[in-house]
């Protein structure tokens, strides 16, 4: 199995993923970095049908599952994501970055640890998800892979 950090790493820094325009490519990054683990069902999907997928779990491969579980899944190699759709963001598209496999921060607007986010989006970075998502809208959703 690839290495996560790498493979964040690498969409990270892929210029085909920074923001431009206003145009984000969080549903390309997560993409790349799930087609690498073997994962194939995000492949030309936007970031609300990422979501869907993930809750309605055809494929039963994944989990919802809470936050401190999603940063122990990261460090375990394995393929976790935080998601929000655009009706929970209240934004035209919906959101997600993938856990960044290092241990949880501690987050003052949530007043306790959160994961470390790999985030493509209006910023591209690895950030508390507290930073990654707009805190006033509350935690993401967390979902693992098991593939």
């Amino acid at each position: 199995m690839d290495d996560i950090k790498a493979l964040y790493d690498a969409a990270l820094a892929n210029p085909a993923f920074q923001p431009a325009n206003g145009v984000t490519h969080c549903n390309e990054a997560i993409n790349s970095v799930a087609v690498a683990l073997g994962c194939s069902e995000f492949v030309g999907l936007m970031a609300d049908e990422i979501y869907s997928t993930m809750v309605n779990n055809a494929s039963g491969k994944w989990q919802k599952v809470d936050p401190s579980d999603a940063a122990i899944w990261a460090l375990s190699n394995g393929l976790a994501i935080a998601a929000m759709s655009s009706s929970m963001l209240g934004e035209a598209h919906g959101h997600v970055a993938g856990c960044y496999p290092v241990g949880q921060q501690f987050s003052g607007s949530f007043n306790g640890d959160v994961p470390v986010l790999a985030n493509v989006g209006r910023t591209v970075g690895v950030m508390k998800s507290s930073e990654a998502f707009p805190v006033a809208k509350g935690m993401p959703s967390f979902f693992t892979y098991a593939g």
